[in-house]
Protein backbone atom coordinates (compact mmCIF):
# COMPACT_ATOMS: atom_id res chain seq x y z
CA UNK A 1 0.00 0.00 0.00
CA UNK A 2 1.51 3.20 -0.81
CA UNK A 3 0.58 6.76 1.58
CA UNK A 4 -0.75 9.49 0.38
CA UNK A 5 1.68 12.23 0.58
CA UNK A 6 0.56 16.16 0.90
CA UNK A 7 3.17 18.59 -0.38
CA UNK A 8 3.91 21.94 0.80
CA UNK A 9 6.01 24.86 -1.45
CA UNK A 10 7.18 27.96 -0.56
CA UNK A 11 9.40 30.57 -1.99
CA UNK A 12 12.82 30.65 -0.31
CA UNK A 13 14.69 33.43 -2.47
CA UNK A 14 12.91 35.52 -4.70
CA UNK A 15 14.36 35.55 -8.44
CA UNK A 16 15.94 38.92 -8.97
CA UNK A 17 18.85 37.22 -10.24
CA UNK A 18 18.42 33.56 -11.48
CA UNK A 19 19.03 30.81 -9.08
CA UNK A 20 20.63 27.75 -9.81
CA UNK A 21 21.95 24.24 -8.23
CA UNK A 22 20.38 24.26 -4.95
CA UNK A 23 22.05 21.61 -2.25
CA UNK A 24 21.22 21.20 1.14
CA UNK A 25 23.92 20.88 3.86
CA UNK A 26 24.23 17.32 5.00
CA UNK A 27 22.88 18.67 8.33
CA UNK A 28 20.06 20.49 6.85
CA UNK A 29 20.34 23.59 8.47
CA UNK A 30 21.98 25.50 5.22
CA UNK A 31 21.15 25.56 1.61
CA UNK A 32 23.66 26.27 -0.55
CA UNK A 33 22.80 28.06 -4.11
CA UNK A 34 24.54 30.31 -7.30
CA UNK A 35 23.16 33.33 -8.02
CA UNK A 36 23.81 33.90 -11.58
CA UNK A 37 25.05 37.63 -12.25
CA UNK A 38 27.48 37.07 -15.52
CA UNK A 39 26.67 34.72 -18.07
CA UNK A 40 29.57 33.18 -20.34
CA UNK A 41 27.66 33.41 -23.46
CA UNK A 42 31.43 32.78 -25.21
CA UNK A 43 32.25 29.75 -24.32
CA UNK A 44 29.02 28.12 -23.45
CA UNK A 45 30.76 25.75 -21.18
CA UNK A 46 29.63 27.64 -17.39
CA UNK A 47 28.41 30.71 -16.19
CA UNK A 48 29.10 33.26 -13.67
CA UNK A 49 27.89 34.04 -10.45
CA UNK A 50 27.83 34.52 -6.48
CA UNK A 51 28.13 31.43 -4.03
CA UNK A 52 25.09 31.80 -1.65
CA UNK A 53 24.37 29.79 1.92
CA UNK A 54 21.17 30.73 3.31
CA UNK A 55 19.65 29.68 6.77
CA UNK A 56 17.26 26.92 6.18
CA UNK A 57 15.03 27.91 9.34
CA UNK A 58 15.26 31.55 9.01
CA UNK A 59 15.87 32.05 4.96
CA UNK A 60 18.50 34.43 5.68
CA UNK A 61 21.27 34.60 4.01
CA UNK A 62 24.44 33.84 5.88
CA UNK A 63 27.28 33.94 2.90
CA UNK A 64 27.46 36.02 -0.29
CA UNK A 65 30.95 34.89 -1.79
CA UNK A 66 32.99 34.66 -4.84
CA UNK A 67 33.15 38.35 -6.22
CA UNK A 68 30.55 37.48 -8.97
CA UNK A 69 33.35 34.77 -10.52
CA UNK A 70 31.90 31.41 -9.28
CA UNK A 71 31.99 28.85 -11.89
CA UNK A 72 29.39 26.63 -12.32
CA UNK A 73 27.72 24.04 -15.20
CA UNK A 74 24.15 23.76 -14.51
CA UNK A 75 22.88 22.36 -17.66
CA UNK A 76 24.44 19.22 -17.51
CA UNK A 77 24.17 17.94 -20.96
CA UNK A 78 24.78 14.03 -19.88
CA UNK A 79 26.09 12.07 -17.27
CA UNK A 80 30.02 11.42 -16.80
CA UNK A 81 30.43 15.36 -18.09
CA UNK A 82 32.64 17.74 -16.13
CA UNK A 83 30.48 19.36 -14.46
CA UNK A 84 31.23 22.71 -12.16
CA UNK A 85 29.23 22.18 -9.19
CA UNK A 86 30.24 23.04 -5.61
CA UNK A 87 30.00 20.39 -2.96
CA UNK A 88 29.56 20.37 1.13
CA UNK A 89 31.98 18.80 3.26
CA UNK A 90 29.92 16.15 5.50
CA UNK A 91 30.56 18.32 8.64
CA UNK A 92 28.50 20.44 6.34
CA UNK A 93 30.97 23.26 7.75
CA UNK A 94 32.70 23.45 4.49
CA UNK A 95 31.93 24.40 0.77
CA UNK A 96 34.15 23.92 -2.24
CA UNK A 97 33.61 25.94 -5.78
CA UNK A 98 34.75 27.04 -8.40
CA UNK A 99 35.82 30.19 -9.15
CA UNK A 100 37.02 31.59 -12.34
CA UNK A 101 40.15 34.73 -12.86
CA UNK A 102 38.56 38.69 -13.43
CA UNK A 103 39.70 38.43 -16.91
CA UNK A 104 38.22 35.14 -18.32
CA UNK A 105 36.75 36.50 -21.32
CA UNK A 106 40.55 37.14 -22.30
CA UNK A 107 42.16 34.29 -21.34
CA UNK A 108 39.29 31.15 -21.32
CA UNK A 109 38.49 29.14 -18.66
CA UNK A 110 41.28 28.74 -16.21
CA UNK A 111 39.35 28.36 -12.47
CA UNK A 112 40.57 27.70 -9.88
CA UNK A 113 39.06 25.58 -6.24
CA UNK A 114 38.08 27.48 -3.19
CA UNK A 115 36.46 26.72 0.04
CA UNK A 116 34.55 28.34 2.09
CA UNK A 117 33.96 28.28 5.81
CA UNK A 118 30.78 28.87 6.58
CA UNK A 119 31.74 29.05 10.45
CA UNK A 120 34.11 31.96 10.18
CA UNK A 121 33.22 32.77 6.40
CA UNK A 122 36.93 32.26 5.61
CA UNK A 123 37.56 31.49 1.89
CA UNK A 124 40.78 29.73 1.07
CA UNK A 125 42.39 29.15 -2.14
CA UNK A 126 43.50 25.17 -2.97
CA UNK A 127 47.59 25.62 -3.74
CA UNK A 128 47.22 24.54 -6.89
CA UNK A 129 48.78 26.74 -9.94
CA UNK A 130 45.86 27.39 -12.80
CA UNK A 131 48.68 27.57 -15.46
CA UNK A 132 49.88 24.12 -15.07
CA UNK A 133 46.44 22.43 -12.73
CA UNK A 134 43.33 23.29 -14.19
CA UNK A 135 40.66 21.54 -11.66
CA UNK A 136 37.34 20.42 -13.48
CA UNK A 137 34.79 18.63 -11.25
CA UNK A 138 35.38 16.72 -7.85
CA UNK A 139 34.28 14.47 -5.07
CA UNK A 140 34.19 14.66 -1.25
CA UNK A 141 35.14 11.15 -0.30
CA UNK A 142 32.15 10.20 2.84
CA UNK A 143 34.72 10.66 5.51
CA UNK A 144 35.66 13.89 4.49
CA UNK A 145 39.41 13.60 4.47
CA UNK A 146 39.84 13.11 0.45
CA UNK A 147 39.32 14.54 -2.21
CA UNK A 148 39.10 13.58 -6.30
CA UNK A 149 39.50 16.31 -8.53
CA UNK A 150 39.41 15.87 -12.48
CA UNK A 151 42.55 17.96 -13.50
CA UNK A 152 43.96 18.96 -17.05
CA UNK A 153 47.85 18.92 -16.15
CA UNK A 154 49.20 17.02 -19.00
CA UNK A 155 50.75 18.68 -22.32
CA UNK A 156 50.88 15.24 -24.27
CA UNK A 157 51.00 14.53 -28.09
CA UNK A 158 48.11 13.86 -30.38
CA UNK A 159 48.01 12.96 -33.51
CA UNK A 160 44.29 13.14 -35.58
CA UNK A 161 43.59 11.55 -38.58
CA UNK A 162 41.17 13.02 -41.26
CA UNK A 163 40.85 11.01 -44.24
CA UNK A 164 44.56 11.45 -46.22
CA UNK A 165 45.41 14.68 -43.57
CA UNK A 166 47.30 14.25 -40.55
CA UNK A 167 47.52 17.08 -37.75
CA UNK A 168 49.88 16.75 -34.53
CA UNK A 169 49.05 18.57 -31.68
CA UNK A 170 50.06 18.86 -28.22
CA UNK A 171 47.21 19.11 -25.89
CA UNK A 172 46.30 19.70 -22.08
CA UNK A 173 45.24 15.40 -21.14
CA UNK A 174 43.34 14.51 -18.27
CA UNK A 175 44.40 13.49 -15.20
CA UNK A 176 42.18 11.73 -11.38
CA UNK A 177 44.21 13.23 -8.77
CA UNK A 178 43.58 12.53 -4.90
CA UNK A 179 44.41 14.97 -2.03
CA UNK A 180 43.48 16.34 1.26
CA UNK A 181 40.19 18.68 1.86
CA UNK A 182 42.49 21.58 0.89
CA UNK A 183 44.87 20.04 -2.17
CA UNK A 184 47.34 18.53 0.52
CA UNK A 185 49.45 15.81 -0.69
CA UNK A 186 48.11 15.43 -4.08
CA UNK A 187 48.25 12.22 -5.93
CA UNK A 188 48.18 11.64 -9.34
CA UNK A 189 45.62 8.19 -10.08
CA UNK A 190 46.30 7.42 -13.61
CA UNK A 191 49.36 6.15 -15.13
CA UNK A 192 48.75 7.11 -18.45
CA UNK A 193 50.50 4.35 -21.06
CA UNK A 194 52.38 6.17 -24.04
CA UNK A 195 51.15 3.48 -26.10
CA UNK A 196 47.99 5.16 -25.89
CA UNK A 197 49.06 8.96 -27.18
CA UNK A 198 48.14 8.43 -30.70
CA UNK A 199 44.62 7.72 -29.14
CA UNK A 200 41.94 9.84 -27.72
CA UNK A 201 42.04 9.95 -24.04
CA UNK A 202 38.90 10.46 -21.68
CA UNK A 203 38.60 9.96 -17.89
CA UNK A 204 34.91 9.52 -17.46
CA UNK A 205 32.38 8.64 -14.43
CA UNK A 206 34.42 8.75 -11.16
CA UNK A 207 32.92 7.78 -7.89
CA UNK A 208 33.80 7.44 -3.83
CA UNK A 209 32.83 4.13 -2.36
CA UNK A 210 29.97 4.47 0.01
CA UNK A 211 31.91 2.03 2.49
CA UNK A 212 36.03 3.05 3.04
CA UNK A 213 37.84 5.05 0.98
CA UNK A 214 38.26 3.58 -2.14
CA UNK A 215 37.56 5.39 -5.82
CA UNK A 216 36.48 3.62 -8.65
CA UNK A 217 36.52 5.88 -12.22
CA UNK A 218 36.36 5.53 -15.87
CA UNK A 219 39.17 5.41 -18.68
CA UNK A 220 38.47 5.38 -22.55
CA UNK A 221 40.65 5.03 -25.66
CA UNK A 222 39.29 6.08 -28.42
CA UNK A 223 40.89 5.82 -32.19
CA UNK A 224 37.89 6.55 -34.81
CA UNK A 225 34.75 6.85 -34.86
CA UNK A 226 33.73 3.48 -34.01
CA UNK A 227 36.80 1.62 -32.23
CA UNK A 228 37.03 2.45 -28.81
CA UNK A 229 37.79 0.48 -25.85
CA UNK A 230 36.37 1.41 -22.19
CA UNK A 231 38.13 -0.08 -18.57
CA UNK A 232 37.09 0.73 -15.28
CA UNK A 233 39.33 0.69 -12.42
CA UNK A 234 39.82 0.65 -8.51
CA UNK A 235 41.85 2.63 -6.62
CA UNK A 236 42.93 2.66 -2.62
CA UNK A 237 45.86 4.43 -0.50
CA UNK A 238 49.08 3.07 -1.06
CA UNK A 239 47.68 0.21 -3.03
CA UNK A 240 47.22 2.13 -6.63
CA UNK A 241 44.84 1.09 -9.27
CA UNK A 242 43.46 -2.08 -10.26
CA UNK A 243 41.74 -3.10 -13.62
CA UNK A 244 37.86 -4.22 -12.65
CA UNK A 245 36.17 -4.65 -15.89
CA UNK A 246 37.53 -3.96 -19.77
CA UNK A 247 34.80 -3.42 -23.01
CA UNK A 248 34.81 -2.36 -26.46
CA UNK A 249 31.91 -0.24 -25.81
CA UNK A 250 30.92 2.90 -24.27
CA UNK A 251 30.85 3.07 -20.76
CA UNK A 252 30.14 6.18 -19.00
CA UNK A 253 28.35 6.09 -15.64
CA UNK A 254 27.95 3.80 -13.37
CA UNK A 255 26.29 3.44 -9.35
CA UNK A 256 27.47 2.13 -5.73
CA UNK A 257 25.57 -0.43 -4.35
CA UNK A 258 24.67 1.15 -0.74
CA UNK A 259 27.21 -1.18 1.08
CA UNK A 260 30.16 -0.50 -1.53
CA UNK A 261 30.30 -4.14 -2.31
CA UNK A 262 28.78 -3.64 -5.86
CA UNK A 263 28.99 -1.18 -8.78
CA UNK A 264 26.15 -1.43 -11.51
CA UNK A 265 26.42 0.10 -14.91
CA UNK A 266 25.43 0.24 -18.42
CA UNK A 267 27.88 -0.59 -21.61
CA UNK A 268 26.53 1.37 -25.06
CA UNK A 269 27.46 -0.47 -28.16
CA UNK A 270 27.23 2.38 -30.82
CA UNK A 271 27.53 -0.01 -33.96
CA UNK A 272 23.89 -1.14 -33.36
CA UNK A 273 21.38 1.16 -34.61
CA UNK A 274 18.24 0.23 -32.86
CA UNK A 275 18.19 2.40 -29.32
CA UNK A 276 16.11 -0.57 -28.16
CA UNK A 277 18.97 -3.09 -28.75
CA UNK A 278 21.65 -0.95 -27.87
CA UNK A 279 22.65 -1.41 -24.16
CA UNK A 280 24.31 -4.16 -21.47
CA UNK A 281 23.36 -3.15 -17.57
CA UNK A 282 25.68 -4.86 -15.80
CA UNK A 283 27.13 -5.73 -12.34
CA UNK A 284 30.44 -6.05 -10.87
CA UNK A 285 31.22 -7.51 -7.31
CA UNK A 286 34.29 -5.62 -6.63
CA UNK A 287 35.33 -8.73 -3.83
CA UNK A 288 35.84 -11.15 -6.76
CA UNK A 289 35.70 -9.12 -10.07
CA UNK A 290 33.18 -11.37 -11.54
CA UNK A 291 30.95 -9.22 -13.54
CA UNK A 292 27.37 -10.37 -14.40
CA UNK A 293 25.21 -8.96 -17.25
CA UNK A 294 21.96 -8.55 -16.07
CA UNK A 295 20.23 -7.04 -19.15
CA UNK A 296 21.79 -7.80 -22.58
CA UNK A 297 20.83 -5.57 -25.39
CA UNK A 298 17.94 -4.26 -24.51
CA UNK A 299 16.66 -0.29 -24.29
CA UNK A 300 17.66 0.11 -20.52
CA UNK A 301 21.05 2.91 -19.21
CA UNK A 302 21.40 4.37 -16.27
CA UNK A 303 21.00 2.65 -13.54
CA UNK A 304 20.92 4.19 -10.29
CA UNK A 305 20.80 1.74 -7.10
CA UNK A 306 18.56 2.71 -4.22
CA UNK A 307 20.36 4.06 -0.99
CA UNK A 308 18.48 1.48 1.17
CA UNK A 309 19.23 -1.47 -1.72
CA UNK A 310 15.35 -1.43 -2.76
CA UNK A 311 16.11 -1.86 -6.30
CA UNK A 312 17.59 -0.03 -9.56
CA UNK A 313 16.01 2.79 -11.44
CA UNK A 314 16.85 2.92 -14.55
CA UNK A 315 15.93 5.46 -17.61
CA UNK A 316 14.46 4.15 -20.86
CA UNK A 317 13.96 4.64 -24.26
CA UNK A 318 10.52 5.21 -24.71
CA UNK A 319 8.18 4.64 -27.86
CA UNK A 320 7.46 7.80 -29.79
CA UNK A 321 11.16 8.69 -29.30
CA UNK A 322 10.85 9.64 -25.40
CA UNK A 323 12.29 8.50 -22.45
CA UNK A 324 11.15 6.52 -19.74
CA UNK A 325 11.73 5.31 -16.34
CA UNK A 326 11.88 1.39 -15.01
CA UNK A 327 12.22 0.22 -11.51
CA UNK A 328 14.67 -3.14 -10.86
CA UNK A 329 13.02 -4.69 -8.01
CA UNK A 330 15.24 -7.41 -5.41
CA UNK A 331 14.32 -10.62 -6.82
CA UNK A 332 12.98 -9.78 -9.85
CA UNK A 333 14.30 -10.64 -13.55
CA UNK A 334 13.37 -7.31 -15.44
CA UNK A 335 12.31 -4.10 -14.73
CA UNK A 336 9.12 -2.56 -14.47
CA UNK A 337 8.11 0.55 -16.43
CA UNK A 338 7.19 3.26 -13.53
CA UNK A 339 6.99 6.10 -16.37
CA UNK A 340 6.49 5.21 -19.70
CA UNK A 341 6.19 8.72 -21.66
CA UNK A 342 7.57 11.94 -22.47
CA UNK A 343 11.09 12.79 -21.48
CA UNK A 344 12.20 12.37 -18.10
CA UNK A 345 15.27 13.70 -17.03
CA UNK A 346 17.78 13.33 -13.99
CA UNK A 347 15.76 10.36 -11.62
CA UNK A 348 17.68 10.40 -8.39
CA UNK A 349 16.25 8.12 -4.97
CA UNK A 350 15.19 10.21 -1.55
CA UNK A 351 17.77 9.29 0.85
CA UNK A 352 15.42 6.29 2.44
CA UNK A 353 15.12 5.00 -0.96
CA UNK A 354 10.87 5.19 -0.87
CA UNK A 355 10.63 7.41 -3.77
CA UNK A 356 12.37 9.01 -6.07
CA UNK A 357 12.61 12.70 -7.97
CA UNK A 358 12.91 13.21 -11.95
CA UNK A 359 11.86 15.71 -14.54
CA UNK A 360 9.05 15.52 -16.23
CA UNK A 361 9.80 17.94 -19.88
CA UNK A 362 7.43 19.20 -21.93
CA UNK A 363 9.59 19.79 -25.49
CA UNK A 364 9.23 22.80 -27.20
CA UNK A 365 11.31 24.63 -30.28
CA UNK A 366 14.05 26.11 -27.95
CA UNK A 367 17.41 24.37 -27.07
CA UNK A 368 16.73 21.39 -24.99
CA UNK A 369 18.05 23.12 -21.45
CA UNK A 370 15.13 25.38 -21.49
CA UNK A 371 13.17 23.34 -21.83
CA UNK A 372 9.97 23.93 -19.45
CA UNK A 373 9.65 21.18 -16.98
CA UNK A 374 8.25 20.14 -13.65
CA UNK A 375 9.79 17.97 -11.05
CA UNK A 376 7.73 14.93 -10.06
CA UNK A 377 7.45 12.79 -7.09
CA UNK A 378 6.85 9.05 -7.53
CA UNK A 379 6.43 6.66 -4.95
CA UNK A 380 8.73 3.27 -5.17
CA UNK A 381 5.51 0.66 -4.07
CA UNK A 382 3.89 2.77 -7.16
CA UNK A 383 0.74 4.92 -7.00
CA UNK A 384 0.24 8.63 -8.86
CA UNK A 385 2.88 10.88 -9.75
CA UNK A 386 3.18 13.90 -7.21
CA UNK A 387 3.37 17.17 -8.63
CA UNK A 388 5.83 19.77 -6.95
CA UNK A 389 5.30 22.46 -8.62
CA UNK A 390 4.83 25.79 -7.05
CA UNK A 391 1.93 27.10 -9.37
CA UNK A 392 -0.30 25.49 -11.11
CA UNK A 393 0.68 25.33 -14.73
CA UNK A 394 2.20 28.58 -14.46
CA UNK A 395 5.86 27.88 -13.42
CA UNK A 396 8.63 27.21 -15.46
CA UNK A 397 11.26 25.15 -13.29
CA UNK A 398 14.60 25.37 -14.71
CA UNK A 399 16.49 21.98 -16.78
CA UNK A 400 18.31 22.38 -13.51
CA UNK A 401 18.39 18.94 -11.12
CA UNK A 402 16.52 19.20 -7.99
CA UNK A 403 18.04 17.53 -4.60
CA UNK A 404 16.42 16.29 -1.77
CA UNK A 405 17.68 17.25 1.99
CA UNK A 406 19.36 14.63 3.91
CA UNK A 407 15.93 13.84 6.38
CA UNK A 408 14.40 12.85 2.13
CA UNK A 409 11.55 15.51 3.65
CA UNK A 410 12.39 18.19 1.75
CA UNK A 411 13.05 19.20 -2.05
CA UNK A 412 14.82 22.27 -2.95
CA UNK A 413 14.16 23.28 -6.97
CA UNK A 414 14.93 26.30 -8.99
CA UNK A 415 11.66 27.83 -10.75
CA UNK A 416 10.28 30.87 -12.42
CA UNK A 417 6.65 32.01 -11.28
CA UNK A 418 5.16 33.21 -14.34
CA UNK A 419 2.13 34.32 -12.64
CA UNK A 420 3.24 37.21 -11.29
CA UNK A 421 5.26 39.65 -13.92
CA UNK A 422 7.16 37.25 -15.91
CA UNK A 423 9.82 39.33 -18.17
CA UNK A 424 10.93 40.87 -15.10
CA UNK A 425 11.53 37.95 -13.17
CA UNK A 426 13.95 35.14 -13.08
CA UNK A 427 14.10 31.67 -11.74
CA UNK A 428 14.19 31.80 -7.91
CA UNK A 429 14.70 29.09 -5.40
CA UNK A 430 11.73 27.33 -3.97
CA UNK A 431 11.37 24.49 -1.20
CA UNK A 432 8.67 21.63 -1.21
CA UNK A 433 7.84 19.90 2.25
CA UNK A 434 6.45 16.34 2.05
CA UNK A 435 4.07 15.99 4.66
CA UNK A 436 2.00 12.30 4.93
CA UNK A 437 -1.68 11.85 5.41
CA UNK A 438 -3.34 8.62 6.75
CA UNK A 439 -4.92 6.15 4.52
CA UNK A 440 -3.49 4.77 0.76
CA UNK A 441 -4.39 5.07 -2.50
CA UNK A 442 -3.75 2.11 -5.13
CA UNK A 443 -1.70 -1.34 -3.90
Amino acid sequence: MTQKWTIETEEILPGKVEVVVPSASPDGTKIACVRLTDPDTIHETRDLGCLTVIDAASRGILHDVGNNLVAVNYRERGRGANELVFAWSPDSRYVTFHQDRKNWEHFGARWSLMRLDTHTGEVVPFPFDPEEIRPQSFLVSSSGRLLAIHTRQRWKPYTRKILWKTTRHIVLGDQLTVCGPLGEDPVNVIDWPAARHSQEEVLGDFHWSPAGESLVYIVRYREGRYREESLLFAWEPGKGSRELYRSPEHIDHFSFSPDGREIWFHSRDHRIESPSRRNTVIRIDLATGEATPVLVHREFFYPLVSPRGKGVLMEMQAEGGGRGLALLRPGEESPVPVVKSGYNLYPSFSPSGDSFLYLRTRPDSKPFWTWPTEPVLQNVEGGSPNKILPVDATARLVNCRPSFSATGREIFFVAKDEAEEANARFAGLWRSRILEEEGAEGS
